[in-house]
Formats: C-alpha cells, structure tokens, sequence
C-alpha cells in the first residue's frame, strides 16, 4: 500500500482520463477517501451533495465555491469544510482549478 501520493502523478492520471472526468480517487479505506478534483477552464464541477462531510484544500488556481446558493472566493491556500448532504459546487476558475479532498467515511 502506499502511503505517500504525489499531485503531478495524481493530475497525469486524471488527464489519462480525458475531460470526462474531472476527479480521482487516490485512497479509500474505512475512515476517509482522498482524491483530487481538477477543473480546466470553462469545465462544469458536477458533483452533489455527498452523504459524508467533507475537506476541500486548494492546491492550484483560483475560482468561487457555492455552497447552499452562496459563492465563497477560494484561491491556492484555501481550506474549505463542507458538511454532509450540503448543495455545493467550484466554478468561475478563470485558469485550472486543483483541489485535493477528503472525505469521512467512518461509520461511527
């Protein structure tokens, strides 16, 4: 198993993709799933709500984040919280938008 993940590894998977997909799961055990979410220019984020809560951390890029019908800017740095079952989605990244997550899945 490995334990240590290296984002320019991570995004020339996601581009072996294609535009089709925009995420990549890079660990998933029984307490969290890690992955990364990239959105080119232009590119609609289509997620929705998720049943567990969630951790977003901006590794590249700027945009908006809507949550609940709210934009929130972002930009590298930023670390976002995101409870679960909430509306939300990136959008308006005017240049690639990297964002690493983590979800809880633990069944406490």
């Amino acid at each position: 198993m490995d334990n240590i993940f290296d984002l320019d590894s991570m995004l020339l998977e996601l581009n072996k993709k294609g535009n089709s997909s925009c995420s990549l799961d890079v660990l998933h055990n029984n307490s969290f799933e890690v992955g990364v979410l990239r959105l080119n220019p232009g590119q609609k984020d289509t997620q929705g709500p998720h049943s567990e809560d969630e951790l977003y951390f901006v590794m590249e890029g700027k945009g908006l984040i809507n949550i609940l019908e709210k934009n929130h800017e972002i930009r590298k740095g930023s670390c976002i919280f995101v409870p679960s079952k909430t509306k939300h989605y990136f959008h308006g990244n005017k240049e690639r938008l990297v964002v690493l997550y983590v979800f809880n899945v633990s069944k406490s």
